[in-house]
């Protein structure tokens, strides 16, 4: 069966010399006649031993708190760092995030636009209709029909100075070109010069 060995710390000196002192005090003679020479020793060794308990207590209450600080400035110069780390890693993940987002409508435009079949492109076509999302004025250069025959125009949009598709179920206004106002179905007729009978399968 094993002792566990009591450990001699500065603090139970302290305590120690505190008690041998304060008894000394205590018997210490209220007369004259002389104190033992023995509790004169004692008390002069505890209060020396006071004195350097002391002053290594104060010690290491000064530094460790500074070690202490220390170590908390470290912990959040740490965290801060990882939580940088984190920010960054995620903003970086959502730009990754966005570009794949971004490469894939591009690609899904792209094919959607290859599945169309052109039934005009005689010219350019200066027109301009409400649309879904408001106001747009249309360089039009192609009209497009997909498989189920709905109609696209397509051509360089003004307002967003860039090639531009629009599907005419999605057309808020009449279409206006040259100071007057058509239909979708007579835009194609009298002003493209579509024949009517075909124009009449597409919807449109």
């Amino acid at each position: 069966m094993s002792t566990k060995k009591s450990k001699i710390t500065v603090k139970k000196v302290f305590i120690f010399s505190l008690i041998i002192f304060a008894t000394y005090i205590i018997t210490f003679p209220k007369d004259d006649s002389p104190p033992n020479s023995i509790m004169v020793t004692l008390g002069g060794v505890s209060l020396c031993s006071l004195a350097i308990c002391g002053l290594i207590l104060l010690g290491r209450a000064i530094f460790g708190q500074g070690n202490r600080n220390g170590r908390i400035e470290k912990c959040r110069a740490c965290c801060c760092t990882k939580k940088a780390s984190v920010q960054t890693a995620s903003h970086n993940n959502s730009n990754y995030t966005d570009n794949n987002e971004y490469e894939q409508k591009e690609q899904d435009f792209e094919k959607f636009k290859n599945s169309l079949t052109t039934i005009w492109s005689s010219g350019l076509f200066s027109i301009s209709f409400e649309y879904s999302d408001g106001k747009r004025e249309l360089l039009l250069d192609k009209v497009q029909i997909n498989s189920y025959n709905e109609v696209y125009f397509s051509g360089y949009c003004f307002d967003s100075n860039d090639e531009r598709t629009f599907k005419t179920d999605c057309l808020e206004s009449y279409i206006e070109y040259a100071e007057k106002e058509y239909s979708p179905r007579r835009f194609l007729t009298e002003a493209l010069g579509l024949d009517l009978e075909y124009v009449k399968e597409l919807k449109v």
